[in-house]
């Protein structure tokens, strides 16, 4: 109903009642999430790793899925090359009320060449507590590592 008190039947140009619901892509996985979650993204075939490091120092990492503080490595792409995902993501997160305080790493790591050469942009989102962060890189031979490091609680 307008400012007018006119009603309008929009039922031929928008059918659907939730007309403006966006759908993820096909095969895009599930994302873990909770205090802390970590998701990397790329956009070529080769093997980007993703890992964090707890207060305590213990890794998650694609050898280590799983750590004591609750820590968990849910989706892992292209590994090893075997996988030719184009569209890639990996995801570290913690479940809500279990990631302990302190200070976090985030690396972000060549891990294997699975075609061309030069260097391969990425984009690191990290989510702590409702409060979302993006940072972006280039990995390559020359610079195979990249680290980001954390609080919980965040520190401004």
């Amino acid at each position: 109903m307008d400012s007018l008190g006119v009603l309008y039947d929009l039922s031929e140009i928008c059918p659907s009642p939730r007309p403006f619901q966006a759908s993820a892509p096909p095969n895009t996985p599930q994302l873990g999430t909770g205090d802390i979650q970590v998701t990397l993204r790329w956009a070529t075939t080769d093997d980007l790793d993703l890992a964090v490091t707890d207060p305590d120092g213990e890794n998650v990492t694609y050898f280590n899925r799983a750590i004591s503080s609750g820590g968990q490595l849910d989706v892992d792409a292209n590994a090893g090359c075997a996988e030719q995902n184009s569209t890639p993501i990996e995801n570290i997160f913690w479940p809500p009320s279990q990631a302990p305080q302190g200070n976090y790493t985030v690396t972000v790591s060549l891990y294997s060449r699975c075609q061309g050469s030069g260097s391969i942009p990425f984009t690191l989102t990290l989510l702590v507590q409702g409060t979302t962060q993006t940072f972006t890189g280039t990995l390559d031979e020359s610079n195979p590592v990249a680290t980001f490091p954390f609080s919980l609680p965040l520190q401004p």
